[in-house]
């Protein structure tokens, strides 16, 4: 767990006779918030705070009657009893004034330094209490937040999420959500259309309400079909722009909690977990490009007429294809697979594209869909994590599938925290390989030179699938094979052929080489 989300419960929201509630802690729920203690026992653990902020502040309040004194309301919106709190009226603030935005950003460098690094920014434009206000409410604000971060703690990136999405907005540093969803297995399976449409729309930071936000009982340890729900919830998540668990006050989102559903939730974490190398690699791309790590399959096929309006799969990066389960007590899914070869993640099976397949899913506690594809190259963690940057990042696995064609992939790293990468402070290098014959060839190019970001790797350990390895070169240099896996983990550089667990048994060949280093593998087989 890389972060926890904070909903209204953290703030004071319109308690009497405290000024500005809505950026002040909640002393009696929460002691340590604004001392920064809280911030102090989560950093040990590893464990970032996001927290929610609202458009709109009480009418009978000091800063009420600021707004009133300046004319700072949203006009054509009136004043409406709170859901959360039914007592009190709120209205919203025009968010299109830059003195209601210096005014609500001011505000914000005391819960940044008592440890709120993330934005949750909820209801800007989409509340009951606007009748015909500002349509870029949600656009306005966060811009406003993103200008005075980048202003005034330039350290440290922004990062939001946000109800609504508007042409423009992924340029402040924009996340969308799918908002209050209901649980169940007919609303999981909307959420592939939602986040496609986004996608298609340039919210490539896409995240929902993994497990549902409302409607809660249905995935109750003990809810009949709850088990599996929860699990493959979460295995559809993983396959996300942002991952994300979250659901309303008095249903329970914890792992232990959904029995015999826990291990398949545990199973999928790891994985998106060994995943963030390749998913992080991406996040630099769409910085590059606008093009995220989710991609319906039509940006890739757009001649295949199959998959124009096909929801129910999308790439995830550009070598793997991800469809998950969300039909209840599904056995076997047909699944239409593009043009071309692929393989399935766990078991090691090979299906022929270009028609639909029946992938088998009794084993909803360990199995569910996900492909690679012939030049796939995923780097990815060689141990488990409980949150990013826990341990050293000093050797990466490589899983690579060779094609008869030359593919890349560009690895990309840098802080993790800061925007130094915008001034060349990051690493990048290309890894390349094919396969001819019976030589496989895989290359690492020197680093990208405009970057000076010096990363703790050093070692790449590359796992090339390919049957019946008779020799192995690195540089030209012939290289003897390890006696086993275990000496060849402490060796500067070799090779050993053998079978990969996680891949359903296939054959290997895994061969150490120094990372950073322009290096060229020539594999060859009997």
């Amino acid at each position: 767990m890389d972060a926890f989300t904070f909903d209204l419960d953290w703030m004071n929201w319109a308690r009497a006779g405290i000024p500005n509630s809505q950026f002040t802690w909640n002393s009696e729920k929460f002691p340590n918030g604004a001392n920064g203690g809280l911030k102090r026992w989560l950093d040990e653990q590893g464990v970032k705070m996001t927290a929610i902020l609202k458009p709109r502040i009480p009418v009978d309040s000091q800063e009420g009657s600021e707004a009133t004194k300046k004319g700072w309301w949203m006009p054509n919106t009136k004043a409406v009893a709170d859901y959360f709190l039914p007592t009190t009226d709120m209205r919203h603030v025009d968010f299109s004034k830059p003195e209601v935005i210096k005014w609500y950003t001011d505000h914000l460098g005391s819960l940044f330094d008592s440890g709120i690094a993330g934005w949750w920014n909820d209801e800007f434009g989409s509340s009951g209490a606007t009748d015909d206000g500002n349509e870029t409410e949600g656009l306005d604000a966060q811009r406003g937040i993103y200008n005075w971060q980048r202003t005034n703690r330039p350290d440290t990136r922004v990062w939001s999420i946000n109800r609504n999405f508007y042409l423009g907005s992924q340029r402040y540093a924009y996340g969308l959500w799918s908002g209050d969803i209901r649980n169940g297995f007919s609303s999981m399976a909307e959420q592939r259309n939602r986040m496609l449409g986004a996608v298609n729309a340039g919210a490539m930071q896409w995240t929902m309400d993994t497990g549902g936000f409302q409607n809660g009982s249905g995935t109750f340890a003990g809810g009949g079909t709850g088990y599996e729900d929860y699990a493959r919830w979460m295995q559809f998540a993983i396959c996300t722009p942002i991952f994300r668990v979250y659901g309303e006050n008095g249903v329970q989102r914890q792992l232990w909690w959904y029995g015999t559903g826990y291990d398949a939730a545990v199973e999928a974490i790891r994985l998106r977990y060994k995943l963030i190398p390749y998913i992080y690699s991406y996040e630099h791309q769409r910085n590059r490009t606008g093009v995220g790590i989710v991609r319906p399959l039509i940006f890739d096929w757009p001649n295949d007429r199959n998959v124009r309006n096909d929801s129910q799969s999308w790439l995830f990066g550009e070598w793997l294809l991800a469809s998950p389960v969300v039909e209840q007590g599904q056995r076997s899914k047909d699944i239409y697979l593009p043009q071309g070869t692929w393989t399935e993640w766990n078991s090691g099976k090979s299906q022929t594209g270009g028609q639909s397949i029946a992938f088998n899913t009794v084993k909803w506690e360990s199995n569910f869909p996900l492909f690679f594809r012939p030049g796939a190259i995923v780097p990815m963690l060689r141990e488990d994590v409980q949150y990013v940057g826990e341990k050293p990042l000093t050797e990466l696995n490589i899983e690579v599938f060779p094609d008869t064609k030359r593919t890349s992939f560009d690895y990309y790293d840098d802080d993790g925290k800061s925007y130094d990468y915008e001034k060349g402070i990051y690493f990048l290098q290309t890894l390349s390989v094919q396969s001819k014959d019976k030589e496989v060839t895989f290359e690492t190019a020197a680093p990208d030179p405009a970057g000076s970001f010096k990363p703790e790797l050093e070692y790449y350990t590359v796992k090339i699938h390919v049957p019946n390895t008779a020799a192995v070169s690195i540089n030209d240099a012939k290289l003897d094979p390890a006696a086993n896996l275990t000496s060849l983990t402490g060796a500067a550089e070799g090779w050993i052929a053998g079978i990969d667990p996680d891949h359903g048994n296939i054959p290997v060949t895994y061969v150490r080489i120094k990372a950073g280093e322009k290096q060229k593998i020539v594999l060859t087989t009997q």
